[in-house]
């Protein structure tokens, strides 16, 4: 069995199918199903079974799944330690893009500067499927708000934030609440914020971008609790007016969290001194 023939199969389970698995590892569908087949065939087992439009692992491909989370796992530390003794090697970090846009770029700069030998590497996406991403070893670490309690994850405190409402400047808004999708820290912040004000018959908005919610806010067309600091760094800024949140939570703990067994540990710790700077 090749390396890249298990991570196919591993991302076919990951993305639960052939056409997330191919986005995933940036290929055509039609490559993804012939590594399927060989591998299939090389084990002389069937994998998966399609169930209506779905791929559902067999016995033996479940047996599979363990091992290859295993050897997929060596093959990782393995890399990471000859990168590490090298003394030179990439550092994959995750964030969502409100922490990409004002808390990284300054500690980047830094890290650039003061420790070439350390190249961050930067994935996008929300607070829960990062966590996800640093426990399968997608990414090394990530800077996340609320980081839960895992035994496989050590948490570092980076920034407090404080949260707020943002409406209108000058304008009247429409009963509706902004939030980003499903796993956004904020998000959930925004939603026991309305249960706890009273308000669960606004209409929730989902919106891809923290930009665009507050270019929406703006125009008038509602409201949203999201972090004081991202509406600071806005364009849309002068068109806002902040207020703060009278009911939850008043802040947000950022943190960067990373595996236990990290050997890219020192890397991680060098970058979360610069956040907490």
């Amino acid at each position: 069995m090749e390396i890249l023939t298990l991570k196919t199969f591993k991302a076919v389970v990951d993305e639960g199918g052939i056409k997330g698995a191919a986005e995933k590892l940036h290929t055509v569908q039609s490559n993804i199903t012939n590594r399927i087949k060989k591998l299939e065939s090389e084990l002389d087992t069937k994998l998966f079974n399609l169930i209506g439009r779905k791929l559902q692992l067999t016995p033996s491909g479940q047996q599979l799944w363990q091992y290859a989370e295993q050897i997929l796992q060596l093959e990782y530390e393995a890399t990471a330690a000859i990168q590490r003794n090298k003394g030179s090697y990439e550092l994959r970090v995750g964030m969502p893009e409100t922490f990409a846009a004002v808390h990284m770029p300054l500690a980047l700069k830094q890290l650039k500067q003061n420790h070439p030998n350390i190249r961050a590497k930067i994935y996008t996406d929300t607070s829960d499927r990062l966590v996800f991403a640093v426990l399968n070893n997608k990414v090394d670490c990530a800077a996340i708000g609320n980081a839960p309690s895992h035994d496989k994850l050590v948490v570092i405190p980076i920034v407090k934030e404080e949260l707020v409402m943002v409406t209108p400047l000058e304008s009247a808004h429409d009963p509706v609440l902004f939030v980003r999708d499903q796993g956004c820290g904020y998000r959930k912040h925004a939603i026991n914020w309305q249960h706890e004000a009273g308000r669960g018959s606004d209409e929730l908005m989902v919106m891809s971008s923290a930009d665009g919610i507050l270019g929406c806010i703006s125009a008038g067309l509602g409201y949203t609790i999201i972090g004081k600091n991202m509406v600071e760094g806005s364009r849309y800024k002068d068109s806002l007016a902040i207020h703060p949140v009278q009911y939850g939570p008043r802040h947000v703990q950022l943190s960067v969290v990373y595996r236990k067994d990290s050997l890219l540990e020192s890397g991680v710790l060098t970058l979360a001194k610069l956040l907490t700077e």
